[in-house]
C-alpha cells in the first residue's frame, strides 16, 4: 500500500505549481526543469489521477508522504541534507538530486540541517511537494581564522590556533595591550611585573619558555606587519590570533619558535557611515602595599638585634620613648614615606571615535583615541614643574579599501602613536628601593619649616626620598611612531580560477626624544631649638636649585616587502585546494647602529580538503639571517598537518550526533628556528682586546721582542659555524561541539624540543689552550604541556547566558646544558626546568639543645654540641636558620644547595574563566585569572630590601610582618622571620627554602555591569546604540604572599611601582 500512496502523492506536483501562491517555484525562485510538466497530456493525466488519490488518501489517516526538493541559496539541489521528524529517530537524507521523501502527518515539525548551513524547522501543513532554500551559516561555513600570511575558514584548520575579539580585550580600562591577555587565550602566558605608566609591559610566553640564553618573546604582526602592540587601541582591533604549533608558525621560519600573535585591526564596510564615541573615567588605587614598623617598633628592634649579638643596647628605653606619641618630629621623627609620597588614588581617562563606512568601490575605517593616566606620586607644592608620573597618548588609524577596478583591491593604511610621559627626576624604581631603606625615625620628608630635610650621613643610597620625589627635577619623553602600509591585490582568474597575487609594502618610523632636568638641592639635618623655639639645622649636602640638563634621543625606520601568489579553487563541490608561494623581506634600521639588521625569505604552502571531512596541509619558510656567517645564514623549515572531521562523516551515529555534533581530530609536526640566539649580534665574529694576560707583540715604543705581559689577547673565539636555535614541534588536537555547539571543546596536547641554543662551552680541557672558551649552539630544552579553551552559551527565556574558560600547562626541562660534571647529582642543572630556583635546604630553626652554653646575659657563648652541622655563617645561635647538610660532610657549603627547588619564576600553568548574562539590555560580566605551579623566594637580589638591617639600621625600614620572629621569649619554629641581627647575616639571609614562597594566585580580575538602552527608543533620537557601563579590574585577588601583589614575584623587594585597582565609568554610543 506504501508505493500507490508514494506515486499519487509525488505525481500531481504541477497542480499546487499553477494555483497555489506557495509554491515551491515562488518559494525557491525557480525548480529545475525536470519538475515543470510542460506537455499538457501529460497535466490532464496528472489531474486525473490526483482527483483519484483524494479517496485513497482518505484511507491512510492523516500520514502522507512529505517530498520534495532542497536547493541552497543559488537554486543548486543539496546532497546530503539531513531531514528528521522532531522528536523521533526517523529521519532521511537527500539524493544526488537534492530530492527526499518522508512519511509526516499534518502538524509535524520537520528538522533540516546541513553542514555550514542555517537549520530550518518547517512544519508541516500537508503539502505534496516540500521546497528548501538551505541559506549558509556565516558563522560556521564562511567564518575564517587569521592565519600565518592570509586567512582560511575555521572548519579547514589543521593547526593549534586561538583567537579572541575587541569583547575580550575590553575586559580591562589599561593602556597597555599586553596586560589585557593575562587568562583570556590558551597558551599564552602573561605575568605583568609592574603598574608605572609607560612601563608596565606584561612579559608573555606562548607554551611556556624553551630557551635559557636565546629570546623567548613571540613574534607579533599588526595587519601582517611586524610591530610593537602595547600602544594599539583596543577599539582598533578586529581579531588578536595567536599561533602556537608548528603548522601554524612554520611559515615565519627563524623567528616562529616562539610563536606568533597575529593582530587584525578594523576596516571599512559597504554601509552609511557608522560614528561610534566611547568616553571612560577610571579611579586607580594601589592593589597592595606594604606596611613598616614606626619609630619606636624599629628602634626597639635594632636593640634587640644587637642584644642577640651580645651587645649592649644603644638607645635606652627613655630615648626610644621620645619618637612616641606627641613628640616634637622635627627632632623625633616617626616618618611614614608612603604616606607623604603617595596618593591613595588617582585618575585615568579614555575617549576614542570610530567612523566606519564606504560604498561598493570604497569602503573606509578610522579611528582616533585619546589616554590619560596620572601616576600614584603625590606633587611638590613649591615646585614649578610637575614631578608626578603622567602619560598621555593619542591614537590615530585609517584603513581605506577601494575596488581600483572589478579584480583590483587596493588597501591603504595609515596609523600613529603620539605618546607624552613625565617623570620624576629620579627613577621610580630608585625611589621606591630608598623608602624601603629609609627608616621613620631618621629624618622627617621635610621640616615644619618648610627647610629641605637631609639624611644624617648622606653617601650612596643614605639619601631622603621625599627629596628624590619632589626636590631632584623631572624628566619629559616625547615618543611619535608612524606606520604605514600599501597593499594590492590582484585577482588573476583570466590565468586560472581563483589565482590572485598579492604586493605589500610598508615604512615604519619611531622617535623618541627625552629631556631631563634634575638637581640636587642644599639639605639640612635639625640639632635642635634656640631659645625662642626656633629649630637650629647643620648643613648635611650642598646644592643647587639650579635645574640642569640633559637631552637624550632614539629613532629607528623599518621597511617591510611582501609579494606573493595564491590559489584557491573548489572542484566538484568537494575538493578544497589552495597554495601560496611568498617572499618577504624586511630591515630595520637604528639611529646609533651603523649596519641595519635585515632578514629575508621565502613561504610557501599547501592545503588540501576534501567533502568537509579530511584535510592536509604542507608549509615551509625558508629564512636568511645577516647575524650568521656566509654559508650558515639561511635555513628550511618545514611543517604538516591533518585533520579528520569525523563527526561529517555519513557513518557518524545520529544518537551520538545529538550530542556530539562536532568531532575533529588534528595533528601536526615541524620544525621553526629563532634566530635571537641571545648573544652579540655578530657572534660568529673573533675579536681581541688588550689584557694584562695578553702578549706584548713589541710594537711599544720601548721595542723588545715581545712576552707575556700586557698585551694582546683574544677576547672572544671566532665561530663562524654559529647559527639560530631549532625548534621541533608535535601538535595533537580535538575539538569538539556539543548540544549543537552550544558548548564547544578545544584540547591540545604539546611536544616540543629546541635544539642548538646558543652556549659558551664550559667542558673544552684547557689543554686546547683556549683563553676564552668558545660559543656554539649545543644547549637543548625540551617542553610539553596542554593547553584548552571552552565556551558554552544557553538562552533560558528571556536571559542570554554564557560562560569560557580556558587552561594551560607547560612545563620545560633542561636536556643538555654542557655543565662541568658535577661531585653531587643535586648540582646537576641537566633535568632541572628553567627559571627554577636553587636553594638552600632549610630544616627549621637551631634550638638551645643544639648548644653547650656558657656564661649569663650578654656574655654568654654558644658552641655547637658535636654532631650539630655547622651553618653558613659563624657565631650561629639559637632561633637562626638551619640547614640540611645534603652531602654529609658536617659543614654547610655551596655544595648543600638543590636544583630546582620549588616551582620555577615564571608559571607553568595559567587559566581564566568568566560568566555573562544579558535580560532586556541589562548585563553583567565577571572574570577570574590566576596562575600555578610557580614560586619566589623573598628578599633576593642586588636591591633586595626585604630583610630587617641587611643594610645597617640607618638603610632599612623594618617592615611590620618582622612582629612574627624568633625571640628569646617566642622560641617558636613557626614563625616566619628568624632570629634578629643587626646587619646582613649571611646564614639567615641566602636564597633557602626558609624564604621559599607559592607564589599561585586566583585574581577577580574584571566585573561589568551595564545597560543597552532600547533601540526603538533611541532611534527616535536617531542613535543607533547607547551602553552605559561599570567596570571593576584586579578587584581583590587570593595568594599565599600578602605582603605584596604575587605576581610581581620578588622584584626589588616585593616594592616596585605596585598594580593598580580600577573603577571605571563609560558611555558608548553609536550614531
Amino acid at each position: 500500500m506504501r508505493k500507490p500512496f508514494m506515486l499519487i502523492s509525488v505525481l500531481p506536483i504541477t497542480v499546487h505549481i499553477s494555483h497555489d501562491t506557495d509554491t515551491a517555484s515562488n518559494r525557491i525562485g525557480g525548480i529545475p526543469e525536470k519538475y515543470a510538466f510542460k506537455n499538457k497530456v501529460l497535466r490532464s493525466i496528472c489531474f486525473v489521477l490526483f482527483l483519484l488519490s483524494i479517496g485513497l488518501n482518505s484511507a491512510f489517516a492523516q500520514v502522507r508522504n512529505a517530498a520534495g526538493l532542497v536547493v541552497d541559496e543559488n537554486g543548486q539541489p543539496l546532497i546530503g541534507v539531513q531531514i528528521k521528524l522532531e522528536g523521533t529517530t526517523t529521519g532521511v537524507i537527500t539524493d544526488v538530486d537534492g530530492n527526499f521523501s518522508i512519511n509526516a502527518k499534518k502538524g509535524d515539525i520537520l528538522l533540516f540541517s546541513y553542514v555550514g548551513y542555517e537549520p530550518q524547522r518547517i512544519t508541516y501543513k500537508g503539502e505534496k511537494i516540500l521546497a528548501i532554500k538551505m541559506l549558509p551559516n556565516t558563522e560556521l561555513l564562511d567564518e575564517v581564522v587569521v592565519i600565518g600570511y592570509g586567512k582560511q575558514k575555521k572548519n579547514s584548520v589543521v593547526s593549534s590556533i586561538n583567537a579572541i575579539g575587541p569583547k575580550e580585550l575590553a575586559v580591562s580600562s589599561n593602556r597597555n595591550l599586553t596586560n589585557s591577555l593575562a587568562g583570556q587565550v590558551p597558551g599564552l602566558i602573561a605575568v605583568q611585573r609592574s603598574g608605572e605608566p609607560g612601563y608596565d609591559n606584561s612579559e608573555f610566553w606562548i607554551r611556556g619558555v624553551s630557551s635559557f640564553k636565546g629570546g623567548t618573546n613571540p613574534l607579533v604582526l599588526v595587519d601582517g606587519v611586524p610591530r610593537n602592540m602595547q600602544d594599539i587601541e583596543p577599539d582598533e582591533i578586529e581579531s588578536f590570533t595567536l599561533l602556537k604549533d608548528a603548522a601554524a608558525t612554520a611559515v615565519y621560519g627563524a623567528e616562529g619558535a616562539n610563536g606568533v600573535i597575529l593582530i587584525t585591526s578594523k576596516r571599512g564596510n559597504s554601509q552609511k557611515p557608522k560614528i561610534s564615541l566611547r568616553a571612560e573615567s577610571t579611579l586607580l588605587t594601589p592593589t597592595r602595599l606594604p606596611k613598616f614598623m614606626n619609630s619606636v617598633e624599629t628602634l626597639d628592634l635594632y636593640n634587640e638585634a644587637l642584644n642577640n649579638e651580645g651587645t649592649a643596647s644603644i638607645r635606652t628605653a627613655e630615648e626610644i620613648a621620645m619618637y612616641g606619641p606627641g613628640a616634637d618630629r622635627d627632632l623625633y621623627p616617626d616618618t611614614d614615606w608612603l604616606k607623604e609620597m603617595l596618593r591613595e588614588h588617582t585618575y585615568n581617562m579614555r575617549y576614542t571615535l570610530n567612523v566606519r563606512g564606504g560604498s561598493e568601490r570604497a569602503r573606509y575605517f578610522v579611528s582616533g583615541a585619546f589616554y590619560q593616566e596620572n601616576g600614584i606620586f603625590k606633587e611638590g607644592k613649591k615646585n614649578e614643574y610637575d614631578n608626578n608620573i603622567g602619560l598621555k597618548r593619542y591614537n590615530l588609524r585609517s584603513n581605506i579599501d577601494f575596488d581600483a577596478t572589478k579584480t583590483t583591491l587596493v588597501k591603504v593604511d595609515i596609523s600613529g602613536q603620539y605618546l607624552q610621559t613625565n617623570y620624576p627626576g629620579t627613577s621610580t624604581n630608585t625611589i621606591f628601593n630608598s623608602m624601603c631603606r629609609t627608616p621613620s625615625y631618621l629624618m622627617p620628608a621635610e621640616y615644619s619649616d618648610g627647610t629641605i630635610a637631609g639624611h644624617p650621613r648622606p653617601s650612596g643610597n643614605r639619601v631622603n626620598p621625599y627629596n628624590l620625589l619632589m626636590n631632584s627635577g623631572y624628566a619629559k619623553e616625547w615618543r611619535t611612531s608612524i606606520q604605514s602600509k600599501l597593499e594590492v591585490d590582484q585577482k588573476l582568474d583570466f590565468i586560472t580560477k581563483g589565482l590572485n597575487w598579492k604586493g605589500l609594502i610598508s615604512f615604519d618610523a619611531d622617535m623618541k626624544y627625552i629631556a631631563k632636568r634634575t638637581k640636587t638641592p642644599t639639605q639640612y639635618l635639625a640639632t635642635g631649638r634656640d631659645e625662642n623655639g626656633g629649630l637650629q639645622f647643620k648643613k648635611v649636602v650642598e646644592g643647587s636649585d639650579v635645574l640642569t640638563e640633559k637631552l637624550e634621543n632614539s629613532s629607528n625606520k623599518k621597511i617591510y616587502f611582501e609579494t606573493s601568489f595564491n590559489y584557491n579553487r573548489t572542484f566538484a563541490q568537494k575538493h578544497d585546494v589552495t597554495a601560496m608561494v611568498l617572499y618577504m623581506q624586511k630591515e630595520t634600521q637604528y639611529h646609533n647602529n651603523a649596519l641595519p639588521y635585515r632578514k629575508q625569505g621565502l613561504v610557501g604552502r599547501a592545503t588540501y580538503g576534501y567533502d568537509g571531512r579530511y584535510f592536509i596541509e604542507g608549509n615551509f619558510g625558508y629564512t636568511g639571517s645577516e647575524t650568521f656567517a656566509k654559508g650558515y645564514r639561511f635555513g628550511f623549515f618545514p611543517a604538516m598537518g591533518l585533520a579528520w572531521y569525523i563527526s561529517n562523516e555519513p557513518f557518524y551515529p545520529e544518537v551520538l550526533k545529538k550530542v556530539v555534533n562536532k568531532l575533529k581530530f588534528r595533528f601536526s609536526i615541524g620544525r621553526t628556528g629563532n634566530d635571537d640566539t641571545g648573544g652579540d649580534r655578530f657572534l660568529y665574529r673573533g675579536t681581541m682586546k688588550q689584557d694584562n694576560g695578553g702578549y706584548d707583540l713589541g710594537f711599544s715604543d720601548t721595542g723588545g721582542m715581545g712576552g707575556i705581559g700586557n698585551g694582546i689577547t683574544e677576547a672572544r673565539f671566532e665561530a663562524p659555524y654559529l647559527s639560530w636555535e631549532i625548534e621541533e614541534k608535535k601538535n595533537y588536537g580535538i575539538d569538539l561541539g556539543l548540544f549543537d555547539n552550544r558548548i564547544d571543546l578545544q584540547v591540545d596536547y604539546f611536544n616540543n624540543k629546541r635544539k642548538s641554543i646558543l652556549l659558551q662551552r664550559n667542558t673544552v680541557s684547557n689543554v686546547t689552550g683556549f683563553q676564552q672558551m668558545p660559543w656554539q649552539n649545543f644547549g637543548i630544552v625540551k617542553n610539553h604541556g596542554v593547553d584548552a579553551s571552552l565556551t558554552l552559551n544557553q538562552k533560558i527565556g528571556q536571559v542570554n547566558l554564557s560562560a569560557r574558560g580556558n587552561f594551560t600547562f607547560a612545563r620545560n626541562e633542561i636536556i643538555e646544558y654542557d655543565q662541568v660534571p658535577q661531585v653531587y647529582p643535586w648540582l646537576e642543572k641537566r633535568g632541572t626546568r628553567l627559571n627554577s630556583n636553587k636553594l638552600y635546604i632549610a630544616e627549621g630553626l637551631y634550638t638551645y639543645d643544639d648548644f653547650i652554653i656558657n656564661g649569663e646575659g650578654l656574655n654568654r657563648t654558644y658552641e655547637l654540641k658535636p654532631g650539630v652541622v655547622s651553618g653558613l655563617s659563624s657565631g650561629v645561635r639559637p632561633g637562626d636558620i638551619k640547614y640540611k647538610d645534603l652531602n654529609g660532610d658536617g659543614k654547610i657549603d655551596s655544595n648543600d644547595q638543590k636544583e630546582d627547588v620549588g616551582n620555577p619564576t615564571v608559571p607553568e600553568v595559567v587559566y581564566g574563566f568568566g560568566f555573562n548574562a544579558e535580560w532586556k539590555g541589562f548585563y553583567a560580566g565577571i572574570f577570574f585569572q590566576g596562575a600555578g605551579n610557580t614560586s619566589t623566594v623573598l628578599g633576593t637580589g642586588a636591591d633586595a630590601t626585604f630583610f630587617p638591617f641587611q643594610w645597617g639600621v640607618e638603610e632599612s625600614a623594618v617592615r611590620s610582618v618582622v612582629a612574627d620572629r624568633w625571640t628569646e621569649q617566642n622560641p617558636s619554629q613557626n614563625v616566619m622571620f628568624p632570629r634578629m641581627h643587626s646587619n646582613n647575616f649571611q646564614n639567615n639571609t641566602v636564597a633557602s627554602t626558609w624564604w621559599l614562597r607559592d607564589a599561585s594566585f586566583l585574581r577577580l580580575k574584571n566585573i561589568e555591569l551595564g545597560y543597552n538602552f532600547d533601540k526603538k527608543l533611541l532611534k527616535k533620537l536617531n542613535i543607533e546604540a547607547l551602553r552605559f557601563y561599570v567596570q571593576g579590574n584586579n578587584l581583590c585577588v587570593w595568594d599565599h604572599i600578602k605582603m605584596w601583589d604575587p605576581e610581581q614575584g620578588n622584584s626589588n623587594g616585593g616594592f616596585p611601582y605596585p598594580l593598580n585597582r580600577t573603577f571605571t565609568f563609560g558611555l558608548d554610543f553609536t550614531f
